[in-house]
């Protein structure tokens, strides 16, 4: 149990539980909790609870404030943080101690922010290190976590900049010296040799650790004339990062591709290739797929959390009645299930949700991916290979034959696969595919024009979901928008819907959010189930528009009118659904 105080030793727990602020189960909940972990990987109680839901973080900050008497500091804001003495403290100490040094006051003493500011081993550790007495600073473990990734991770790479050009200049000036010499990397071609120097490997190592901290889903390397821009996609949007010196990329691209098992010496042809990278103990998935262009290779690297891979579909931003439309299409033996989308809007992210949903034992679930992105356990995932003919046609006739229940396929793109498709889910097969259409009712003219009958169509198909993502407005910082009545009545009319009265939101922008006012996505999901009505209208072919108007009838709402839901509930903007949905009211 986590002892607090000076002379007189109080346990949290128990003191918590005096004051009402948590129950005496709780308490004993949190203890067992505790106990399942030893060493470096038991966690604090205080943090245990809040996990747990049982107390907020607020309590917990004046409970351990009263009884510390360490005051607490806000490590978000950038004005606590002073990046000069940050410097003070190794980063592997910082680390392992979940401290990070803020400043020096005027009585010549380093300001510590610490997880566990009653841990005297550390503070005399630092001040070891340090050569400076310690002030102590109370910050909650995963506050004080993402500042040190903030704060260690630019220095790291500028760091790893400058040992790479100290160790050209040097090169040099003993060029002749050094190629008497016998080299550890000798036989390796010269950029192979630039690409396993430490410099090198510790930028690009960085680079992904500070991707990851940052959130981002993709890193875009890309040469221009006199520079190597760095961008993180994060949210669905690129922002800047550090960008190394233009000499650093033929080493950096070169690592990348040795990584991913990539052929180095191919500068002139699209390559893909893929590997792991451990992070904060998770295990990484990174995709790399290179692109010549005119001022080198341009590297797209997709950072794949296993960690971020099973998600409900709750927490995807699906009604409670669209989730249990969706269970109970996915109960069924057969029928076919088809997501749109255009590409980045979670397709597949829905796909794994309902493999999830459905992976039992008693049941055989294949997949064919082009890539395969996750590997899931109990889960048959097959690979597409064009350049020997493995397709998702004729991957999906050779799956066929190995007596499947559920049959996932990456994408239909052809008459071949949708045919296969077909026959399989009228056979006693569930299949799960995407297709590329603009709203869940485009679906069928899309299978119609493909090539496949009306007939067809409403007997294999069970239900279509139309998505897209958009931000979140941070929670931190959310504030009511300031939109003029006259503005909403405009916008309402102009969608069909009674906007009087709704209030919407923004995010004003804190340092939690990075000053965007937005943090994570959501989607937005059109369902559209096959009744029997909308099966007699597919049969008599008409358009999508009244095959739209005949679900809406039946209470199919649209992808807009689920963002303004949404966004009515403060998950999202007004500014956000109309981007994400807007071509389809044009």
């Amino acid at each position: 149990m986590q002892r607090i105080g000076g002379k007189k030793k109080i346990m949290l727990g128990h003191e918590l539980v005096s004051a009402g602020v948590i129950t005496p189960e709780q308490l004993k909940t949190a203890l067992e909790e505790q106990r399942k972990h030893k060493g470096e990987k038991r966690e604090r109680l205080g943090e245990i609870l809040l996990r747990l839901g049982a107390i907020n973080e607020d309590t917990l900050t004046l409970f351990l404030e009263k009884h510390l008497n360490i005051p607490h500091i806000e490590l978000r804001s950038d004005t606590n943080v002073d990046p000069i003495a940050v410097k003070l403290i190794p980063e592997r100490m910082a680390r392992g101690l979940k401290a990070i040094a803020i400043g020096v006051n005027k009585d010549d003493k380093l300001m510590v922010a610490m997880a566990d500011p009653l841990d005297i081993i550390a503070v005399d550790t630092l001040k070891l290190k340090t050569g400076f007495e310690i002030e102590r600073y109370f910050a909650h473990t995963r506050e004080v976590e993402a500042a040190i990734g903030k704060y260690y991770e630019e220095h790291l790479l500028k760091e790893s900049v400058r040992d790479y050009i100290s160790i050209k200049e040097g090169e040099a000036k003993r060029e002749e010296e050094a190629t008497q010499k016998a080299h550890p990397t000798r036989g390796l071609s010269e950029m192979e040799e630039e690409a396993v120097r430490t410099p090198v490997i510790e930028f690009v190592d960085h680079l992904l650790s500070n991707a990851l901290r940052s959130r981002a889903s993709d890193i875009h390397i890309e040469p221009r004339e006199k520079e190597l821009s760095i961008r993180y996609r994060i949210d669905g949007f690129l922002h800047e990062s550090f960008p190394p010196p233009k000499e650093m990329q033929g080493a950096i691209i070169t690592r990348l591709k040795l990584l991913g098992d990539m052929n180095i010496a191919e500068q002139r042809l699209p390559q893909d290739g893929r590997f792991k990278f451990t992070f904060e103990n998770r295990e990484i998935d990174v995709r790399v797929a290179s692109t010549p262009i005119i001022y080198g290779e341009k590297m797209v690297l997709r950072l794949l959390d296993r960690a971020n891979l099973i998600v409900s579909m709750e927490d995807l931003g699906m009604s409670d009645k669209n989730v249990e439309r969706f269970k109970s299409i996915l109960k069924q033996p057969y029928g076919m299930v088809l997501v749109t989308g255009p590409t980045g809007s979670g397709k597949t992210t829905t796909l794994y949700s309902a493999i999830n949903f459905i992976n039992t034992i008693e049941k055989n679930i294949v997949t064919i991916e082009d890539p395969v992105e996750y590997q899931i356990n109990g889960i048959n995932q097959i690979q597409t290979r064009h350049n020997i003919g493995l397709t998702f046609a004729s991957g999906l006739r050779a799956v066929l034959r190995q007596d499947p229940d559920v049959i996932m396929i990456g994408e239909i793109r052809d008459l071949e696969t949708l045919e296969n498709a077909v026959k399989a889910s009228l056979t006693g097969h569930l299949v799960l595919s995407t297709i590329h259409t603009n709203d869940a009712a485009s679906v069928i003219v899309r299978l119609i024009h493909m090539g496949l009958s009306p007939y067809l169509i409403a007997s294999c198909l069970s239900l279509v979901i139309a998505q897209r993502l958009v931000r979140k407005i941070c929670p931190d910082c959310k504030e009511k928008a300031d939109i003029k009545p006259a503005a909403l009545a405009d916008l309402g009319k102009a969608y069909g819907m009674n906007l009087k009265n709704t209030v919407f939101y923004k995010g004003k922008g804190c340092d939690k959010c990075d000053k965007m006012g937005y943090k994570g996505r959501v989607g937005l999901y059109e369902f559209l189930p096959i009744s029997k009505t909308v099966k007699d209208m597919i049969k008599e072919g008409i358009t999508s528009a009244e095959v739209k108007e005949a679900a809406e009838r039946e209470d199919m709402k649209d992808i807009f009118r689920s963002g303004i839901e949404k966004a009515s509930k403060g998950l999202t903007t007004i500014e956000e659904v109309l981007r994400a949905t807007v071509l389809e009211k044009t």
